[in-house]
């Protein structure tokens, strides 16, 4: 078992740092304490690249003892080289030729090049492996095809072209390449990197010099990195294809001022779960002329919120205010909203994601009229629950919510700002017998178990509908404009797992959906700012 248990890893590891003889590896993501990090696209904004000189002398050896016992085990020679149709390539010959060789042939998964462009005593070389011969590089294609096709197919890789020009005789090239190792912790290979093609007299290729935005050793060291699950938030995205244009756009920067909500760091408003900026709810809103900055909250701070509980006499009753075990909160956010106000000279938009939405309410409510007036142009509420539970049941604000709502009711001060209050309509909650609803903050049945767990907790019924949170009746605030969308949910993640979705208030699927009651809004304030 153990003899095994080691071929499968010789092989996968064969599959990640060998093809054409080179290595060729590096997770999509980069995992920390915290889920997984997109690093492809960023990497290659680095300067810097990985060459065969900066590698580590093990790294060159693991690839070289490797191909060694491949070729070995897989034997055979290569074919003969095809006779030569042409005496010379040119410039433009060659540059399209490399083109057809990524493009059509996908030969960074596949190895097929066209063999016309290259001199029989080409060098190859890239961060782990150099040698010199067509012949050779034929030799290492024959016996590592195989292993490639059975661990990465074709349908789970992806060979990107990203940039090919020519400079003084020379084709440059930059490219990705993605594949989804068949194995059962599921690494994926997603490399990016820059390939120079020098030709010689003849207009052939003699030396082929490659560099990766990673270094060899980590690239080696992603491999064994079990793969999250990905979700591309518009069309190819996750592919490098840019976001769509947005549906709707402020003709005038306006600034926006988000709230997390409860448990939530202000990393998940621009790194959503580590996945690329571009997909964050700060990126999607800026795409759309506004001027975007995150209450600066760290999951940590929440800790705060327990022990304000615990040494407030009236929240352990039940009777709390935000004041209290939320002070810290309220702080933080109004000074965020006084940080826009002087940087941009504008009144923010206030966009509060869950419980954000009605601790943004208490700010206004601690702040009071002419402060809100001066700082606050609307309130957007994502998915908050504006109700307290029914009474007699355990209240998760420990009476801060109840206290809020007879203090500060509804839209409060909608007489000098505009409030809207977004919901989901999503998951409709189903019970499931025999299941522990504190398991489901770790791994949850189903979505409609979570959604029944909470909806239960919130509004003391299981099986309404809602974003799989927040029921949607507990999500509109009464007095502010509302909007139920359908298909929303509340998070970046699958309520009760760790996989990002596509589908939430904070993803470019609905954000334009929400914000055309945002734009009308604030379009009404400034015409009657301008009659």
């Amino acid at each position: 078992m153990a003899a095994r248990g080691w071929s499968v890893f010789i092989l996968c590891l064969l599959v990640a740092t060998l093809r054409m003889g080179f290595t060729w590896v590096e997770s999509r993501y980069s995992f920390r304490s915290r889920p997984f990090r997109l690093r492809g696209l960023e990497r290659q904004a680095r300067q810097e690249r990985s060459s065969y000189d900066s590698s580590p002398e093990w790294t060159k050896s693991v690839v070289n003892g490797l191909t060694g016992l491949v070729n070995g085990v897989m034997g055979g020679e290569a074919p003969p080289l095809p006779q030569r149709r042409f005496d010379k390539i040119g410039s433009q010959q060659l540059l399209e030729g490399i083109r057809a060789d990524f493009e059509e042939r996908q030969y960074l998964w596949s190895g097929d090049i066209d063999l016309e462009l290259y001199d029989e005593d080409c060098s190859f070389t890239d961060p782990t492996i150099s040698f010199q011969g067509l012949s050779k590089f034929q030799s290492n294609m024959r016996s590592l095809a195989p292993i490639v096709d059975t661990l990465v197919p074709k349908e789970k890789r992806r060979c990107i072209l990203r940039d090919i020009k020519l400079d003084n005789g020379e084709v440059f090239a930059k490219w990705r390449m993605v594949g989804d190792i068949q194995l059962p912790w599921s690494p994926r290979i997603d490399i990016g990197g820059q390939t120079r093609y020098s030709p010689g007299t003849d207009g052939r290729i003699q030396t082929y010099f490659e560099q990766w935005d990673i270094d060899a050793g980590e690239a080696l060291a992603q491999l064994v990195q079990p793969r999250r699950e990905a979700v591309d938030h518009w069309p190819m995205q996750l592919d490098g294809a840019p976001p769509p244009k947005p549906a709707i756009l402020f003709n005038e920067p306006q600034p926006v001022v988000l709230l997390p909500g409860f448990g939530n760091d202000a990393r998940d408003y621009s790194e959503p779960l580590g996945q690329d900026e571009a997909v964050g709810l700060r990126a999607c809103l800026e795409r759309r002329n506004l001027l975007t900055s995150v209450v600066p909250v760290k999951r940590s701070d929440w800790l705060r919120v327990f022990v304000g509980i615990l040494l407030d006499d009236d929240a352990r009753a039940g009777n709390g205010t935000a004041q209290g075990a939320y002070k810290w909160y309220l702080d933080l956010t109004q000074e965020a909203i006084e940080d826009s106000f002087r940087s941009t000279g504008k009144a923010a938009v206030l966009v509060g994601h869950s419980a954000g939405g009605w601790l943004g309410r208490a700010v206004l409510e601690r702040e009071g009229r002419e402060w809100t007036q001066k700082h606050v142009q609307g309130l957007v509420t994502l998915g908050t629950p504006h109700k307290p539970p029914p009474e007699g049941q355990m209240d998760m604000t420990f009476g801060c919510l109840r206290n809020l709502n007879k203090a500060h009711p509804g839209a409060y001060f909608s007489d000098d700002m505009f409030y809207v209050s977004i919901a989901g309509d999503a998951v409709v909650g189903q019970k499931i017998e025999g299941n522990i609803p504190i398991v489901e903050l770790i791994q949850s049945p189903s979505p409609e178990s979570t959604a029944w767990n909470s909806y239960q907790a919130l509004g003391g019924v299981g099986n309404l509908t809602g974003d799989g949170l927040v029921p949607v009746e507990w999500a509109h605030l009464p007095g502010a404009e509302q909007l139920t969308i359908k298909g929303c949910l509340h998070s970046i993640n699958i309520a009760g797992t760790t996989l990002p979705t596509n589908s939430s208030y904070l993803c470019e699927s609905f954000v334009d959906q929400w914000l055309e009651k945002v734009l009308g809004a604030v379009n009404a304030v400034s015409a009657t700012s301008g009659a």
